[in-house]
């Protein structure tokens, strides 16, 4: 292989696009009582090297109709940029775009952007945590992983444990580095399988992908409820 062959296979296998999000699940005081209640806080951040071929684009975060989200806010390279929640089939039709994940009935989105080369940016949320139906003490919360490119993609969803662990009655603060790994096969159920542990924190990665459409799920008995 000369060199002008090797440098530009080189150039067209360096696109990607990255994707990190990390959610903590969390207790807080339920507003005009003394009960607690669980939130996700959500942070998501994207960076890619694309074609400098010029493209438009939206910030987007699929929403799970039954774990809505109770504020949303975006920064695009650094500078904030404003989302909103539309019902999908709505915003297909005001973006012509196709929003894939068949589990959002909602998608929060940017303002159309222009992008040339790849853009970095930057989603927080909190979430509230909804009791499972006709399930007694038990919540849940899901979360949509959903991505469609041409272009390789990285991504990772860390599901950070370590705050709430500590507060779980009966259990204390062991210090055996087993403990997650039981915690996540007893107390809590996890899904899909494939994840790992480390430092009270769960994460799946999924490397050099094109296109994913799924959900994480996690459940827990509610002693706080």
């Amino acid at each position: 292989m000369g060199f002008l062959s090797l440098f530009l296979s080189f150039f067209f296998f360096a696109y990607y696009e990255k994707l990190d999000t990390y959610a903590r699940l969390f207790l807080t005081q339920k507003p005009g009582t003394m009960l607690q209640e669980p939130h996700i806080f959500f942070d998501q951040r994207y960076s890619s090297v694309l074609s400098p071929i010029p493209g438009v684009g939206n910030l987007f975060l699929p929403e799970d109709p039954q774990f809505p989200a109770l504020w949303v806010r975006g920064w695009l390279n650094g500078s904030p940029i404003p989302m909103k929640k539309y019902p999908r089939e709505e915003a297909e039709k005001i973006f012509a775009r196709h929003y894939a994940s068949h589990y959002a009935q909602y998608v929060w989105l940017s303002e159309p952007f222009h992008a040339h080369g790849g853009f970095n940016y930057i989603i927080q949320a909190e979430f509230n945590v909804l009791p499972a139906q006709e399930q007694g003490k038990i919540d849940e919360f899901h979360y949509i992983v959903n991505g469609n490119s041409s272009e390789p993609m990285y991504m990772t969803f860390t599901l950070d444990l370590s705050s709430i662990n500590r507060i779980i009655p009966g259990i204390g603060k062991p210090n055996s580095p087993y403990f997650i790994q039981w915690l996540c096969g007893n107390f809590f159920k996890l899904s899909p399988d494939g994840y790992k542990t480390s430092n009270g924190r769960v994460y799946w990665q999924w490397q050099n992908i094109h296109s994913i459409d799924q959900k994480i799920k996690a459940e827990w008995y509610a002693w706080y409820r």
